[in-house]
């Protein structure tokens, strides 16, 4: 039967695989037929082989219901459905191939479908067009509504059990809607021919790209019956393709759908659809978005609508159409985009640096994490561990080849296997996460930042479940056309200019020419538009004028052509790229545009919320207009304020006299005689409440809001203050006192209100005035202030917050007045800067959700010339601002080669988008700059990320001393010195947006202000030695002494070779500076390390780790003036493994005196044009060898490998630069390694091939050896070794690579190098020697040893700093050959499976090795082959179970045996290991320690049965498996009182032994422990070493125990003398246990099994009564009477009534227990028998008592051991308690509580198993997987790489657990084997 099924199997896959080829229909029918029968016969087989407790109904409609088997692993799970027309029957299981016409719809049976007719088709279409959204491709045939609906859906069971056929009908549907959303779908809009269903809808926002036949399309008028439920504001995707015949195939990129998504598409949607070209064209796209940005293009790119054009003349070709409808869920303003249907292909997995593996995860704050990568790389998203089991489809809005970017638009992703196969298919994109290893991938050859997000098949949001965002970096181009040359960004070095200080256009030239001259290849120009009467740079009047003071000649014009020349000109003759400021978030207050559109602002018409903060300001104002004139002077405020008692002489005046004119809390309040007048009014007509006033309810009653603030224009609800205020009061005796005391209560609760109104709003008024009072106390008061006397429009005493034009001249009265009306529009808000705002993400000028904001509170830094955008959340709220600021940036950005967003902090986020969208479209390689200050990286990265900004401005200047500016180089400057090689299989990590790291920015004082004029130098270079792109403004290298302000400076920058050359300040060495910089980035020194010698000097190393050559710079800060005749700073040497190349250069800058340090005197202007200081001169040296230094002394010292230079003469404001190389000894061992590490990482080459060979000769054992071995079996191998010992980190666990690699793995990606591992690395050669010569010991490892010895010696011959990433790179790449390796000596399931199985069979080897101390008993000669002297055995866990006499558990050994062992193939192993303890059978037991079989302990009475079940395990899965049970066993205790007998001297097959066990058991037997007593174990009482086993007579339970001892898995005896329990067993569980009467069942039916077939000898047991008589029991009968008895004793019904009955619905942990309670208590084990015999459960009962484990149990790693509704419950193990609590003493709760992991893999198991059975396999898959993404986390977190013993409460850490255990990674890779099984894992 079995090959039968298989055959079968086989043919089913054969036929998806060939009907996904056909597209004919006549073939696809045909084929669908036959596959119909097939499948009807298939189900019919999987009845005949169901349980024989499964009744006839359940066979029956397992027959004709949904769910078949299958057995084949890689099947792929396909559903089928088909349309019904009124006239054809019902035939269950009719199927129609989803790839042909018919709709794969939601859940429907039929038979017949009529040949397709085209003409009909196309009638269907242009008649009635399908809007069905559970159809994807539906037949134009009616359906009938009142069919009932069934799905057939094909399967595979679990191995064994999961054979039979449910009991009903599986769901296992994926791309179908539910049956009753179905029949209402069906019932509302039967879609096809002669149907009434309306038309497909299409959005008001839909653009215009549809033929011209799609334009009569009118909206659906619904019907009350037709009508959705609800609407969906979700997407929906029309499409339709047809082959080049015009005939219909399926559709690509058809995303499933959920059961909420079958209704009718609501009207709003939007719908795209896909055309299919005849005449060999490809199919063509249309794309929609719902964004309304596309209704504000601006037509920037005609060549597009000329595309347009070709494509509608296109498609207008295609002769035959068909549409279906399919909802797809994506956010608000998104569209998704279909591919072709071109299937998927296989990727070419070669292994590249240019390949990055990114992890997506559930509910990722995607914003806030940055990944970085180069233009051209490759991207591989994957699932991390949070999507295990969960079915996702993935978007990204990066756009297919050819097409261009749109931000909102996105298109569904292809998945991969590992192996580079396609994983979905056109026919389903959702993937089936079942591992990490699944990717899509995506070729990223466009800059930008790119989204990619996903949602969960059936979301119910319409938002993503998970999403984060790739930055590809862009490219600048400079030099003329074809000859272009590359700028990398790290070889940026930016010069800002002032645009309105250049001058006339015609000087730019000649003014840009020092940039040029001084090394720098990037300009930044300050905006080029019209400006503002401030005249300040960035205050524009017009975004869409060139300022006009460009014009060559006064009066005359200029133009953006104009300027464009000159960009021109500086990019392709001169290689320099430009970059320009696009102001975004306001404009000056004279923009003409804004008068005649003053709804672009903030105003008090557009914003009435900002009412009371204008009239704030307007009091402000009208008091500092009475100040300046003198009015106050009487009450001690003059006109001029010079001392703090002015302050508060004017503090008082604000409070007592200006605030109270306005009361601007009156905004806030509501009028109390209104409201009392009108509640009095309607409770008089009224008739009298029967109520009673509530005191408790009055709080309900709130002022709202008025929206247009009027004075006491606050509302209540009054309908709710009659409720709550018109009742009964208890002192009030008549009508006219109840009605005094209503009145009353609301008055009083009005006026509370107000109050409290009045008090929070005069809170907020008094901080704003404590904020006005500070911003006039530093300008005017304060000594390090401007000393500000006058009072005037430019100095006012406040800074105002509003344009108060309009109000010039009005009284505040007449103000307020006006703000109400037209002339509010004219009050509007300034821009400005909010300092320390709490949310920069957040428009610090919308409305707040209380009554506060920042203009209310004074705490904007306003910008009185500009005033601030208004642009509302789409285009359509403020239609002008948009278009013109659109045409604003695309202008810019056709010029410039990039942006750099000013005030970015504080530009809407949705504003910044659209239009640096807008930019892209004109250049797609913009380099987008910008300067936040939101102290947050996080938020940072949320700017960089939703604005694709490349560079972040950081500055030098904000560092206070020269150890904070190193440490800036050192975060900003690249990776560290000797960074580890970036792993390629290793995740991407997450990077720090890519710096613009400035000496000084344009709108901060000069340095020199601030530090001193010989720092200039020094920090210029330490600024020119970061790994970023560097910057400075112009002025910085001419010595300009003053800020260049950006508003108030007028005079012109100095023209070359006029005022300013080579010779001018610091502009040689500049320039120098900037030359090296970029060398060192075009040259890859990537990797930085920075020194602090000295508190004021500070070297920084430039490194390249491909030629390890090295750059040094140290300079000699001077932030502050040193002794006008300093001499030298004596400083340590400058030390460096290699030799001296050259030094670069060295400059000094001195002044021009006798006192070359003195501070300089008085600075003069020049009245024209920016000068710098003249007296300071400049030295500087370049490319001079040692003995020509004059910093350093002349000779170096040389020490083996390390060069040291003293220094001579380094001087404040001096550096030095030199270029180092390794020794030429040394070169050619780093030149290997180089190559070594890179054929490693390419897993390529000779090099490569040479491990290869040498790691395909070892075996498992030697793997373990080489991966594994901890540190108790490392000392037990006897060679001295243990451990590796890392100085102050501790013991690695593993003293194979797999401990080194789980620190690596770590602190790698993060480029730890000040880890422990490291320095003891750099230290010395140990840890090189340990990994190679601890593998000399082994036979079987010595070529690898030698090879890693060979390896290790180059390692030792480079300079120190450099092991670290070497040895990373070479163990990694070792340790990645041998997990291969192991992965390839192990079954399919394991080699050709995913990386969960694999990683749970690489932790398998942990516990398999041969140890001396604990080996097998000698087996018998007869054994064939014979084992080695040292047998492998099973350790435990590890550490605690490692070696001696701990080491073999008989229980954990055979409840782990088959997944450690048969699972991974180790059958020979396993054998050896069943006969071993099958040696040391003593009374009917086989040892629960088994110490070698020398001193074995024989007090399990459980580690037989599992002995037995594993057994009958190795008989059906090993290969010729039946032959072990006739392998001889020498037995060492043939009689239970005998002594130990020799190898050989006492042999049996052991089927006899097993027989002997059964008949044992069956006849009883009464023992007691030999060498019972302290001996063997020092806690047991006398009566614990008694120990009975038998089987009750009724009922055939195997029973045993008793209540002095624990015989089962839950063992633990109490040891604390001090509690009281010594001596006790915290779970005795004697009686029948339920996992033995389970496991006792699997045998009996195994060798009953055996029996029939005649395979074995024995049928039956007999037993001997005390009168001699004899009752013997075939295995049938033994087993029909456990079968027949097990429900009634052990299920607890709800109609159970007894005391003791603390749950219902559950199986007993055991029957007939000394103390009965103990039976009936929850715990863990009933899973482990319904796995092993599931014959014995009803299924609705099994189900129940696992939903109760489900909701009690269900730990997040384990099982809880114990109900947590039990007293004995302790949920936290902790064996080293020592205090006077029985219960937890001495870790006595050890079993009462603690989550183990073990039991979970039986309870998974179960749940499949009887999920089946009951009909929820499908929703049971998915929480199976949900549940073990914590497993898979464990296993790669751990640094023991494998599962715990055990966890405390809540998966917490529990210390005394054994890091790693050997039936925990057992029975969850039990479970993936049984999911691959059912096809659980495709």
């Amino acid at each position: 039967m079995d090959g039968f099924q298989r055959f079968i199997v086989g043919l089913q896959r054969k036929l998806y695989t060939f009907l996904q080829i056909v597209l004919n229909w006549q073939f696809v029918r045909w084929f669908v037929d036959l596959y119909s029968k097939l499948t009807t016969d298939r189900r019919s087989i999987g009845a005949d082989t169901d349980d024989d407790g499964a009744d006839a109904d359940a066979t029956t409609n397992a027959a004709t219901k949904a769910s078949a088997t299958a057995s084949n692993n890689n099947r792929k799970r396909i559903k089928w459905s088909c349309g019904v027309t009124d006239g054809e029957k019902e035939q269950e299981g009719a199927e129609v191939d989803e790839q042909s016409l018919c709709s794969v719809s939601a859940t429907k049976e039929a038979q017949g479908i009529d040949e397709c007719n085209t003409k009909e088709r196309e009638a269907a279409h242009t008649k009635h067009q399908r809007t069905t959204t559970s159809d994807i491709a539906c037949e134009p045939e009616q359906q009938s509504p009142s069919k009932p609906v069934t799905e057939t859906v094909t399967d595979v069971g679990l191995a064994g059990v999961l054979n039979a056929s449910p009991n009903a009908s599986t769901k296992m549907g994926n791309n179908h809607s539910s049956n009753k959303n179905k029949q209402n779908s069906n019932k509302n809009n039967a879609g096809g021919e002669g149907s009434k269903s309306p038309k497909s809808p299409t959005s008001p926002t839909s653009p215009k790209k549809c033929n011209s036949k799609d334009k009569n399309i009118k909206p659906p008028k619904y019907t009350d019956d037709a009508a959705p439920e609800k609407p969906n504001p979700d997407i929906v995707i029309s499409s339709y393709v047809l082959d080049k015949s015009g005939h219909q195939i399926p559709e690509s990129s058809v995303p499933e759908l959920n059961s909420k998504q079958s209704s009718l598409t609501p009207i709003n949607s939007t719908e795209v659809e896909t055309r299919s070209e005849v005449e060999g064209l490809n199919s063509n796209l249309t794309q929609v978005s719902s964004n309304s940005k596309e209704q504000f293009d601006l037509e920037l790119n005609n060549k597009e609508d000329e595309e347009g054009t070709v494509r509608e003349e296109t498609i207008s070709k295609v002769k035959h159409s068909a549409s279906t409808t399919v909802e797809a869920k994506v956010p608000k303003s998104s569209s998704v985009q279909l591919e072709s249907y071109e299937e998927p292909r296989p990727l070419d997995m070669t292994v590249s640096g240019d390949i990055h593996s990114v992890p997506i995860a559930e509910g990722t704050n995607a914003e806030n994490v940055l990944y970085r990568i180069k233009r051209g790389s490759t991207v591989r998203v994957h699932g991390d561990a949070s999507l295990l089991g969960r079915e996702i489809i993935l978007y990204t809005n990066y756009p297919a080849e050819g097409k261009k970017f749109v931000r909102t638009e996105y298109r569904i992703l292809d998945w991969h296997l590992r192996n580079g196969k396609p994983f979905t298919t056109n026919l389903n994109k959702y993937a089936h996460i079942v591992d990490t290893d699944i990717f899509s991938q995506v070729k990223m050859n466009l800059s930008g930042t790119f989204r990619f997000w996903f949602q969960y098949k059936n979301s119910q949001s319409s938002e993503p479940d998970g999403a984060l965002y790739i930055q590809v970096e862009p490219t600048l181009h400079v030099g003329p056309p074809g000859a272009q040359k590359i700028i990398p960004l790290n070889s940026v070095r930016c010069q800002t200019v002032i645009t309105k200080l250049l001058g006339p256009i015609n000087t730019w030239e000649s003014k840009l020419r020092v940039a040029k001259e001084s090394g720098y290849n990037v300009i930044h120009f300050t905006p080029i538009q019209e400006l503002g009467g401030s005249r300040s740079a960035y205050s524009l009047r017009d975004q869409l004028k060139v300022n006009p003071n460009f014009a060559a000649k006064k009066g005359g014009s200029v133009s953006f052509e104009d300027v464009d020349k000159v960009i021109k000109k500086c990019r392709q003759e001169w290689g320099i790229a430009s970059i320009c400021d696009i102001v975004l978030n306001h404009t000056a207050n004279e923009s003409d545009w804004v008068r005649e559109h003053p709804d672009v602002t903030y105003s008090c018409a557009t914003s009435p919320y900002l009412r009371p903060a204008f009239l704030l300001d307007a009091v402000l104002a009208k008091c500092g207009e009475d100040v300046a004139a003198g009015l106050l002077e009487h009450v001690g405020v003059p006109a001029v304020i010079e001392h703090e008692d002015h302050l508060q002489a004017l503090k008082y005046q604000l409070h007592s006299v200006y605030l109270p004119k306005v009361n601007i809390y009156e905004l806030f309040q509501c009028n109390i005689s209104k409201y009392m007048e009108e509640f009095k009014g309607l409770v008089r007509t009224r008739s009298p409440p029967k109520n009673v006033a509530d005191v408790s309810r009055f709080n309900e009653i709130q002022l709202i809001k008025d929206p247009q603030y009027h004075r006491l224009g606050a509302k209540i609800d009054l309908n709710l203050a009659l409720e709550i205020f018109n009742g009964f009061h208890g002192d009030c005796f008549d009508e006219e006192s109840r009605f005094r005391k209503c009145a009353e209560t609301l008055r009083h609760r009005l006026e509370t209100l107000n109050e409290e109104v009045r008090a929070e709003v005069q809170g907020y008024l008094g901080y704003a005035i404590e904020n006005c009072l500070a911003g006039a106390r530093y300008e005017r008061v304060q000594h390090d202030g401007p000393k500000v006397r006058e009072i005037s429009e430019k100095h006012p005493l406040f800074m105002q917050y509003f344009t108060q034009v309009k109000a010039i001249g009005k009284s505040l009265q007449e103000i307020e007045e006006g703000m109400y009306g037209d002339m509010g529009k004219f009050f509007q808000a300034h821009n400005g800067w909010v300092m320390g705002y709490s949310d920069p993400l957040c428009d610090f000028a919308e409305e707040q959700p209380g009554r506060e904001n920042v203009y209310l509170k004074r705490e904007l830094i306003a910008w009185g010339d500009s005033v601030k955008l208004r642009y509302g959340k789409k285009p359509e709220d403020s239609p002008y601002l948009w278009k013109h600021m659109t045409e604003y940036v695309v202008t810019t950005a056709r010029i410039f080669d990039g942006v750099r967003l000013d005030n970015c902090h504080s530009t809407p986020l949705h504003v910044a988008e659209y239009l640096l969208d807008a930019a892209r479209a004109i250049n797609q390689d913009l380099y987008v700059v910008a300067e936040l200050f939101t102290n947050s990286d996080a938020t940072d990265n949320a700017f960089v990320n939703r604005l694709g900004i490349t560079s972040l401005i950081r500055e030098a200047l904000s560092a206070w001393d020269s150890h904070e500016e190193g440490r800036l180089v050192y975060r900003y400057g690249g990776e560290p010195v000797g960074a580890f090689y970036v792993n390629p299989k290793r995740d991407l990590a997450p990077a720090v947006a890519h710096a613009l790291f400035m000496d000084q920015t344009h709108d901060n004082p000069s340095p020199v202000e601030k530090r001193s004029v010989y720092d200039l130098l020094p920090s210029a270079a330490l600024v020119s030695m970061a790994c970023c792109a560097t910057g400075s403004n112009r002025g910085y290298d001419e010595l300009v002494p003053h800020h260049i302000h950006v508003v108030d400076e007028e005079r012109q920058y100095q023209e070359w070779g006029k005022g300013v050359d080579s010779n001018s300040g610091i502009i040689a060495a500049k320039r120098a500076l900037n030359l090296l910089h970029g060398q060192l980035a075009e040259e890859g020194f990537n990797q930085v390390y920075v020194d602090q010698m000295d508190p004021n000097i500070v070297a920084v190393t430039r490194h390249s780790p491909t030629t390890h050559e090295s750059v040094i710079l140290v300079a000699h800060s001077a932030f502050g003036y040193p002794h006008p005749n300093t001499g030298p700073t004596g400083v340590r040497s400058l030390r460096f493994e290699g030799t001296l190349n050259e030094i670069i250069l060295e400059a000094d800058i001195s002044m021009k005196s006798d006192k070359p340090y003195d501070r300089p005197g008085p600075f003069k202007k020049d009245p024209n044009y920016i000068n710098g200081f003249s007296q300071f001169q400049l030295s500087l040296r370049e490319h001079i060898p040692l003995n020509k230094s004059k910093i350093f002394h002349a000779t170096p010292h040389v020490d083996g490998s390390v060069t040291q230079l003293d220094f001579e003469n380094l001087y404040p404001g001096s550096v030095v630069a030199v270029r180092v190389s390794l020794h030429n000894p040394t070169k050619p061992h780093a030149e290997y390694l180089q190559r070594l590490v890179n054929s490693l990482q390419s897993e390529s080459g000779a090099v490569y091939d040479e491990l290869r060979e040498i790691i395909s000769k070892l075996d498992l054992v030697d793997l373990n050896r080489s991966l594994f071995t901890c540190d108790e079996e490392e000392r037990d191998h006897g060679y001295g070794g243990a451990a590796y010992d890392i100085p102050n980190y501790g013991r690695i666990v593993y003293c194979g690579l797999q401990g080194f690699i789980s620190i690596l793995t770590e602190i790698s990606p993060r480029n730890d190098l000040g880890h422990p591992l490291c320095n003891n690395l750099r230290d010395g050669n140990w840890m090189l020697d340990y990994a190679a010569d601890r593998l000399n010991h082994r036979e079987g490892t010595q070529v690898l040893s030698k090879w890693l010895k060979t390896t290790f010696d180059s390692l030792k011959n480079i300079p120190r700093y450099l092991i670290p990433c070497y040895f990373d790179a070479i163990l990694s790449g070792v340790y990645e050959a041998l997990v291969a390796h192991t992965y390839q000596l192990m079954p399919e399931f394991i080699r050709d499976g995913h990386n969960f199985p694999q990683t749970l069979a690489l932790a398998t080897l942990q516990f398999l090795s041969a140890c001396k101390s604990a080996n097998l008993p000698p087996l018998s000669p007869a054994v064939k082959p014979q084992p080695p002297e040292i047998c492998v055995t099973l350790s435990a866990g590890l550490p605690h179970f490692s070696t001696g006499y701990m080491r073999c558990w008989g229980r954990d050994t055979f409840i782990a045996i088959r997944g450690v062992m048969y699972l991974t193939g180790r059958f020979q192993e396993a054998r050896y290991i069943i006969l071993g303890f099958g040696q040391c059978l003593r009374h009917g037991l086989i040892p629960n320690l088994l110490d070698n079989g020398t001193k074995p302990r024989f007090n399990c009475r459980d580690a037989i049965w599992w002995w037995l079940n594993s057994i009958k395990q190795y008989v059906q899965e090993a290969p010729q498996g039946k032959d072990i049970l006739k392998d001889m066993v020498s037995r060492i205790f043939p009689y239970d009182d005998s002594e130990p007998h020799g190898r050989g001297k006492f042999d049996q097959k052991l089927i006899d032994v097993m027989q002997e066990a059964l008949q044992v058991h069956f006849q009883g037997l009464q023992y007691r422990e030999r060498n019972a007593g302290y001996e063997i174990d020092a806690h047991m009482t006398d009566q614990g070493f008694n120990n009975n086993i038998g089987v009750h007579p009724e009922t055939g339970f195997v029973f045993g125990g008793n209540i002095a001892n624990c015989g089962t898995w839950m063992d633990k005896m109490g040891s604390s003398e001090k509690a009281g329990n010594r001596g006790r067993p915290a779970t005795p569980r004697d009686g029948s246990a339920v996992e033995l009467v389970g496991l006792q069942m699997s045998v009996l039916r195994f060798l009953q099994s055996l029996s029939e077939q005649g395979i074995i000898e024995y049928k039956s047991v007999e037993r001997k009564g005390p009168n001699g008589e004899t009752t013997t029991w075939t295995y049938k009968q033994w087993a029909d009477r456990i079968q027949n008895s097990f429900e009634k004793y052990f299920f607890v019904n709800e109609s159970e009534t007894g005391m003791q009955a603390n749950k219902k619905s559950i199986y007993k942990d055991s029957y007939g227990a000394s103390q009965g309670w103990t039976d009936f208590q929850l715990r863990c084990n009933f899973p482990i028998a319904m796995v092993v015999a599931p014959e014995l459960f009803n299924p609705q009962n099994a189900w129940a008592a696992l939903e109760q484990a489900r909701k009690h149990l269900l730990g997040p790693l384990g099982m809880k051991t114990l109900d947590p509704d039990d007293w004995n419950y302790r949920a936290n193990y902790d064996n080293s308690n020592d205090a006077d609590d029985c219960t937890v003493a001495h870790g006595f709760n050890y079993h009462q509580g603690p989550e183990w992991v073990w039991p979970i893999g039986f309870y998974l198991r179960a749940r499949l198993i009887f999920a089946k059975k009951c009909g929820y396999l499908d929703a049971t898959i998915a929480e199976t997987w949900s549940i073990l993404r914590a497993h898979l986390k464990e296993l790669n977190t751990s640094h023991w790489r494998g599962l715990p013993e055990l966890t405390n409460d809540n998966g917490s850490y529990c210390h005394g657990s054994c890091r790693t255990q050997a039936w925990s990674v057992a029975t969850v890779l039990e479970v993936l084997h049984d999911l691959h099984a059912i096809g659980g894992d495709v």
